[in-house]
């Protein structure tokens, strides 16, 4: 009788990032050093090329719509210290992202872990370390089929003062933000069926499935927590040229508390050939009981 091999799983150390390896293929590659578009729109510390299970990737970078979008990426139009805006992190603006202390970790069970500390430093007005970031991305293997990568974000002032804003606008969009590839024909789906994008934030459920038509087609479902999210104003979502956001705090900008306990979020991933519906409601109650 044949031996089946243990399928492993890597973590591979290049220049500029870390790559998760699945028995050998891709998952994703998490961006360490500061990337750029000739000089323009530099960041660090977001998720591209986010893979499929096929090897096909499913993110966008720069792209010439708003080349200021990055695979799966957190951020806000608005930063400040005081009565200074600070930066204009959605844009690259006036900040870095200086990632540190990264540490990895596979596990026999199809799970790995890499965690990160970030600071967000100013470059403009405000030529400060601003925020700390605390950063555990966590991948399940579910099925030769589907696997889910967890985003668990914990940000802490470093600074008095400091406040965070979406766009200062009625869609008031910030926060996790993935810019996914979209086909011509594209399906966002929640627990109650197919749900139609809208200028402004649409309300739906805690999770969204971005298919490449039908419900049951492949596809990404993006997962949150918004009952727990402090000013939560919905989905904002788009068929063509855009990033997915669950947006919070809005056009209103948060005051961050320098004690604990500090802002933190939580979204998942779940990239599939082809979900049926009570896989994912299941998939997002396994997530909600997580610590």
């Amino acid at each position: 009788m044949m031996e089946l091999k243990a399928q492993t799983l890597t973590f591979e150390e290049q220049e500029d990032g870390w790559l998760l390896l699945d028995d050998g293929k891709p998952r994703y590659f998490y961006q360490t050093a500061t990337k750029s578009l000739d000089g323009k729109y530099p960041r660090a510390n977001y998720i591209h090329p986010l893979y499929n299970t096929d090897g096909e990737v499913v993110t966008e970078d720069f792209p010439a719509d708003h080349p200021h979008h990055r695979g799966i990426f957190w951020t806000w139009h608005q930063l400040w210290v005081g009565d200074q805006r600070a930066a204009d992190p959605w844009i690259c603006e006036d900040i870095i992202w200086e990632v540190k202390n990264v540490k990895t970790q596979t596990n026999p069970n199809g799970s790995a872990s890499l965690e990160a500390r970030v600071i967000w430093k100013g470059t403009g007005t405000v030529k400060k370390n601003i925020l700390e970031e605390t950063l555990i991305i966590s991948y399940q293997r579910i099925s030769s089929r589907a696997f889910k990568l967890a985003f668990d974000i914990t940000l802490k002032p470093l600074l008095s003062d400091v406040r965070l804003g979406g766009s200062e606008d009625p869609k008031g969009y910030g926060g996790f933000s993935p810019r996914i590839k979209l086909s011509e024909n594209v399906g966002f789906f929640d627990e109650n069926g197919a749900v139609v994008p809208q200028e402004l934030a649409v309300q739906a459920g805690p999770w969204i499935n971005v298919t490449r038509e039908k419900a049951e087609d492949p596809g990404v479902v993006i997962m949150g927590e918004p009952d727990r999210l402090p000013s939560y104003q919905g989905w904002i979502l788009r068929s063509e040229n855009s990033m997915q956001n669950m947006a919070f705090p809005g056009s209103e900008a948060l005051l961050l508390s320098k004690k604990a306990p500090h802002l933190r979020f939580k979204n998942q991933l779940l990239v599939h050939q082809g979900m049926e519906k009570q896989e994912i409601a299941n998939q997002y109650r396994i997530f909600r009981n997580q610590p």
